[in-house]
Formats: C-alpha cells, structure tokens, sequence
C-alpha cells in the first residue's frame, strides 16, 4: 500500500457501507431545542412564585438583537450539482496509449491542479484527466506526490477551474456526517452519504474511518462535509466488509501543497522506467508494467499475451551463438510463473526457462497460444527455494540447451530448432516478480564445476557448528557472493543452522564491501576519492546484492541529458549553469528532501534517492556535486550545522560564491541568508570564520552519511546494522578510537570473540586518551 512499510493485511485499495443517519447537526437543534424550553419552564415556574408575579413591570430597554442565525445546510441535490463540475476521472494508461483503470480526482485551485492519491495515476504512467463535460486536458506535470501518505496534485492545462474549497481536517469529530464523490466501479460522479466514525493511524499515517459504501474507481475523490468542503482523500476500503472505509485527511494534502516537489510529465514518465537503450518490452500493452528500483528490476500486472506472458529483452548485449545467460529471480507468488527468455524473436518465438507452481520447466514457445508451445521438461527441484532469490543460469550451444537452478544441474535438452536470438526476462499469469543481477556472457564458463574447496571446507565448518575464526572469514569474504550461495543451500538442508550460516555468509559480504571502501578512500590526495562510488559502497552495506555500476552509468545519463538541455544563456557563465543545473534536477525532476520520516535510512542509500528523487541533504548534495563536475562547475560540499549544502566557488565572488540549499529545491543563498537557515535549523548560528564554512573532504562526507546510518541505527536499536556502520568508519578512518571501541563492547556482547580480541588489541597498542585500560583488560580475559 505505501511504499516504506508492510501492507494492512485486512486492507485494500481503493476504498468503505452503512445506510444514511440521521444529520448530527438536526440531533444537537433538537438537543438545543429541548434545553431551551427547559429553561423556559423553570423561569415561569420561579416567577409564577414570586411575590410580584401580579404585578409586571413595563420593560423600557431597547429590544436585544435576534442572534444570527446559521446559514441553512444545502440539500445533496444542490451540493451535488454544485460539487460535480470539481471532480474528475482519472485514466492512467498502458504502454500503448490505451486506459488501463479508471480513479477519482478533484480540482483544488483554479489554474489547474487536482488532488487523487499516488496509486490511482501509478509512477511512471501517462494520464489522461476527464471532466464531466466529456472534455479531456491536457496533464502537464504531477506539482507533488508522496509515497508514503499515498498522495498526488496533478497539474492540467487551463484556468478558471471550478475547484473545490478545502477544510480543517483537525477539526473534524467522529460522527460528522460526510459525503464521497467519486466513480466507484467506473459509473461517473457517483455520490454516497455516511459519516465519519473514528480516527486511526495505519502504518503510521493518520486516516479517518468512513461508514458508507465506498467501490473501487472512488479512490482519490474528495471526502466532503455537508457544506461541500474537503476533509480528506478517500484511499482504502476493507477486505472483510463493505462497511469501512478509509480517508486521507485534508490536512495532509496541503503538506503536499506547502512544499511541492513538481516533476515536468516527460520526465515523470521516466520515473521508474528502464533505460530504453538497455531494455525493451517486447509485448507492449496490456497491464504488465516493467520498472526497476534499487537495482531490481520489477514486473507487475497481466501481459497481453495468451496465459498473461509477456517479455522484456535486454538491447545492451546481442547473445553470441555459444553463450550463458543467467538471472536471479524471486517470484510474490509460487503459483505464478516467471524467469528467463532467450531465442527470442522479440514476440511470440522464444525459450523460457523459469519457476511455475514450485517446480522448474522449460519451454519452446512458437506461436501464440498453448497449441504452438512444447514443454521441453517441468519438474520439482529440491534446489529451488520458494520465496527466497534463486539463480536461473542457461548455457546454449548449437542444437543444445543446459540449465541450471542454484548451481545445480536440472535439465539437458537436444534441439535441432534452435535458433539464435535477443534474451531477457519472461512473466505469465500476472505474476509479480523481481529480477537481479541479469547477465549475458559470450562462450561458457563450467557452471558444472564444483566451489573451491576451501570455500566449501569453511561452509561445512560453519555447518558443524565451529567458531568463524578470522582466517575463515577471510575464506569467505575472498567469494562472497559464492558463499552466500552455498550458505543458503546448506540451510535448505540443515534448517537449524541456517541462521548461523547466513549470517556469517552476510558478515563475509560486509567485510569484503569494507574492504573496497578502505581501498578506495584510503588514497593520499582526497580529491581522487570517486564519492559516488564510495557512497553506492556505504548502500551495499545493507545490500549486499546491490551493483553500483549500473548506478553511477544512470549518473552519467543524467548528466548526459543534462547537458544536451543547456542553452547558450545556460553555458554563459558558471552561474548561469548552476542554475540550469538546479532546475533540471530539482523542478524539472522533482528531486527533494523529506517532507517528515527525516531519518528513514532510505534517505541515506544514494542508490535509493537516485529512485525515487527523495534524499537527505547529505544525499542530495553528492548527486548535485557529481552533476556540477560532470557540467565543468567547481562546486564543494559545507557542512553547515543541520543542513549540509553545497557552493559554487567563485573566486571573485562574496564569500567564495552562492551556497545551494539541495534540501529546499536548490533555493540559491548568500552567507547572510545560509547564516539565517541555520540558526533557524539549530538555533545557534556559526561563526565568520566558523570551520563549517570551509569545503568538506570527501572522506568527511562519507563520514556523515555514515553517522546519519549509526544514528538511525542506535534509535532501532539495531546492532547487527549498526557494527556494519562502525567497521565502515574505521574502514574511513582508521586511527579514530571512538568507533574502534564501541564495536569493541558491540562485538563482546554479540560473542564474536576473535573479532573482539583484536579490537582489544589495537586499543592497548595505541591507548587512545579516555580509555579503561583494567576495563579493556577484564572483558579481553573473560573473553
């Protein structure tokens, strides 16, 4: 459902049934009413005992003005019609142009922008935007969006909308009478009355809890009270029963508004899409939708071709007659089927090999439906581990195919048809699949062949249950993508153990990641460390599968398109560059710090803020100062207290040249407006000749992405993370005892003895001011 959290497993999308209660507001008139004629009665009461009953008395003061009276609620004729020309049907389309669903929306100002939520206009998708009048407007760029609250403010051509005016979500009260407008199961403009009935938080969001009979189509239509005013976004409805519903509320919209994060639409169709020069579907249509995040390629939806099957074929490399092609696939859903293709002829000619309903099969496709294709061999395999990544590899050879699942041998086949042809990824049945680590390598390598043994020697050693000394680590840690691999083999044979073995397969991963930090950071000129780089590194800590070089070609693109959309007024000076650089990445791409969940360590993985445009200052100045190189511009990093922003260094200009807020849209600053930021930010400004207005070394960069991660990783309390982080910083900064102690104590509790001693050691050896030395010595003996 949101895109930083598990779904509510008795929720669904879109959204609500209760019959009509009567107002609220007729109940308190009536409650009103009866206190009055009450009080009435007691007053007559009193005075009919009085003494002077008899006797009235002329009341000579002026007459007391009759209080206001408030103005009458319209009917829902009246609301309806006035409400209608507001809202919207939003069509978000397939790869062909065609419509592949249809949700709700509502103007909200008069020059064009419409509120819905993220799941009805979907990422990456074109739009088409319907008005009642049956006209359609043009959709000239999504003005904000937000995973997490499942919000979106779409902007259309025109002016003088009819919008809708929107009201105080804080001040709505459970039992407040409401009103849905939407096109529940596509019939337009529909409306439905219920009330509000509580509020709740839903993984970690505020909602309000609908009682009315909400449908699917009525996803991102307004939620009005009975004067028609917005008090949320209509977004879920139950799985269990029609008679609950849920809402965004309003006041979460204009968060949205307050701090937008616009995107032009031809870039908003590239969010999430994969490079057309690496990719290409080749069965377009249809409702599959092939994206790729965080170095994973996903495919989700139906195919348009016959059982749901559907391609999408790797144009980087042409497959050489003799080849391997392998992937790494993980499949939601073991009844479905998705994995490898190759001999394609880019539609209904192909191979597949992939898992289906928990058991391997190869297949010849040659038409296209069931009759033209041949099931080479199907079988379970005690190799494939359901739910898990399991690694599909094929070796093709004139008139021959071999294949492999994790390693192992699972089929042979003979085939004098065999044809050469484009290879990549295969899915039927609207599986929804995730795909790493896609490979085509021309000749053939001995798939066959066994692990080197002393790699296979270290696993069993581990698997009997021995201590992973050091020199079995580096063991491991020489073929860290192998181990883990025999790591999870042998714990599909011995369950007990496979806790054990992953972990230290994992550990040998970390320690080879830290490794190629400290090979890449530990150089004597600064200026050569490739910050990016070194960054991708940091994200692999806590992604082990994650491969930086696709990351830091995808940098090169953007710079690439970049510079193709410079001017000449762009080119004339270096300023005017920085300004088409900020531009480019943050208004025209959308690129943006957080509005609230600040420290998700999401916003710490360059690789994820490079997905989905979202980062901490931190993050956000690396990819602006990789770009600013890239475009020729001397930018630099400073490392002001609580924001972190970058400078175009100008040597004739003020103060060294303008400093650039990248957590605030690249809002360009002088030293008197950074000096404000800050002390806004931290309340203590620094000084003229304060250090954080000199240029930070890229180690210290590194380090602060780091101490962002150590940070997020203390609050959770997360120790296994948080050791990863500390060996990153030694890795950085090998002579700081600070990190060299805690993972002491960290290491020490966790048990791992040798890794402890050796801390232990370097901290005597060198006796860092501060130290406990008896301290130190009675936790190395009880060691």
């Amino acid at each position: 459902m949101f895109h930083r959290g598990q779904p509510v497993p008795t929720l669904k999308f879109p959204t609500g049934n209760i019959g009509r209660i009567p107002p609220l507001c007729l109940v308190a008139l009536a409650l009103a009413a009866l206190s009055l004629t009450s009080k009435t009665h007691a007053q007559d009461q009193k005075q009919s005992q009085s003494p002077a009953a008899s006797t009235p008395t002329p009341d000579t003061s002026p007459a007391a003005a009759p209080a206001p009276s408030p103005p009458p609620l319209p009917s829902l004729e009246v609301l309806a019609k006035k409400t209608k020309p507001a809202l919207v049907a939003i069509y978000p389309g397939g790869r062909e142009g065609t419509d592949i669903g249809i949700g709700s929306g509502f103007v909200i100002s008069e020059d064009g922008l419409i509120a819905t939520n993220l799941h009805v206009i979907g990422e990456g998708r074109p739009l088409r935007v319907e008005f009642p009048d049956g006209n359609s407007r043009e959709v000239i760029g999504i003005h904000a969006w937000d995973r997490t609250r499942d919000l979106a403010i779409i902007r259309v051509a025109g002016a003088g909308l009819t919008h809708l005016q929107l009201g105080d979500s804080a001040a709505v009260e459970q039992g407040t009478p409401a009103i849905a407008m939407g096109n529940p199961l596509g019939l337009r403009y529909s409306l439905v009355e219920g009330l509000i009935s509580a509020r709740q938080e839903i993984e970690g969001r505020p909602m309000l809890q609908l009682a009315m009979p909400v449908e699917r189509g009525n996803s991102g239509g307004p939620l009005l009270d009975k004067m028609g005013r917005v008090l949320g976004i209509v977004t879920l409805k139950s799985a269990l029963t029609p008679n609950l519903g849920f809402a965004v509320p309003v006041n979460e919209l204009k968060i949205l508004l307050e701090k937008p994060n616009p995107v032009a639409l031809k870039n908003w169709l590239t969010l999430g899409a994969l490079n057309p020069k690496l990719w290409q579907a080749s069965t377009p249509g249809g409702g599959s939708h092939w994206t790729q995040r965080a170095g994973t390629i996903q495919v989700r939806g139906t195919g348009p071709g016959f059982g749901g099957r559907t391609q999408c074929l790797s144009t980087a490399t042409t497959p050489t007659p003799t080849c391997e092609i392998s992937v790494r696939v993980k499949l939601e859903d073991e009844s479905g089927a998705a994995g490898l293709s190759f001999c394609s002829d880019g539609a209904d000619t192909h191979y597949g090999f992939y898992p289906t309903n928990g058991a391997m099969r190869l297949t010849r496709f040659e038409g296209p439906d069931i009759n033209s294709w041949t099931i080479l061999e199907t079988a379970p395999s005690p190799h494939y581990q359901p739910g898990a990544w399991n690694h599909l590899r094929i070796a093709i050879e004139p008139g021959k195919i071999t294949c492999w699942i994790n390693n192992e041998l699972f089929y042979t086949a003979t085939d004098p048809t065999l044809r050469p042809g484009a290879a990549g990824l295969c899915q039927f049945r609207g599986t929804s699949a995730d795909f790493r680590d896609f490979k085509i390598l021309p000749g053939l390598s001995n798939p066959a062949a066994p692990a080197p043994e002393p790699l296979v020697k270290a696993i069993q050693s581990l698997s009997a249950g021995r201590e992973a000394l050091p020199e079995l680590r580096a063991t491991l840690a020489a073929d860290p993508l192998t181990a883990l691999a025999l790591a999870s083999q042998e714990a599909a044979i011995l369950e007990k153990r496979a806790a054990n073995l992953r972990r230290v397969a994992t550990e040998a991963a970390e320690a080879a990641v830290v490794s190629q930090l400290a090979t890449l950071t530990q150089t004597g000129d600064d200026t050569a460390i490739p910050l990016a780089e070194a960054a991708l590194l940091i994200s692999r800590l806590d992604h082990p599968e994650l491969d930086p070089l696709p990351y830091l070609a995808e940098i090169d693109r953007m710079a690439a398109d970049l510079t193709a959309s410079l001017t000449e007024t762009d080119r004339a000076t270096p300023t005017a560059t920085l300004l088409a650089l900020n531009r480019w990445l943050f208004t025209e791409n959308g690129f943006h710090g957080p509005r609230d969940d600040f420290h998700n360590k999401s916003n710490s993985y360059l690789n994820e803020v490079i997905d989905d445009r979202e980062g901490l200052p931190i993050t956000l100045a690396i990819l602006h100062l990789e770009l600013g190189r890239r475009l020729g511009l001397t930018l630099e990093g400073i490392p002001l207290p609580g924001r972190f922003v970058t400078q175009l260094r100008l040597p004739d200009a003020p103060d060294g040249g303008p400093y650039i807020d990248v957590f605030d849209n690249g809002r360009v600053l002088n030293r008197t407006q950074a000096t404000a930021m800050v002390l806004q930010t931290t309340s203590e400004a620094p000084g003229e000749n304060d250090p954080a207005w000199q240029p930070a070394k890229k180690r210290d960069i590194l380090l602060r992405v780091l101490n962002n991660l150590t940070n997020e990783a203390v609050a959770a309390e997360d120790t296994t993370r948080l050791l990863r982080y500390l060996s990153a910083q030694i890795a950085l900064e090998p002579a700081s005892p600070n990190p060299r102690l805690q993972r002491f104590y960290l290491l020490s509790r966790a048990n791992r003895r040798e890794e402890a001693r050796a801390d232990a050691a370097w901290l005597l050896e060198h006796r860092p001011p501060g130290t406990d030395e008896q301290q130190l010595r009675t936790l190395l003996e009880g060691l």
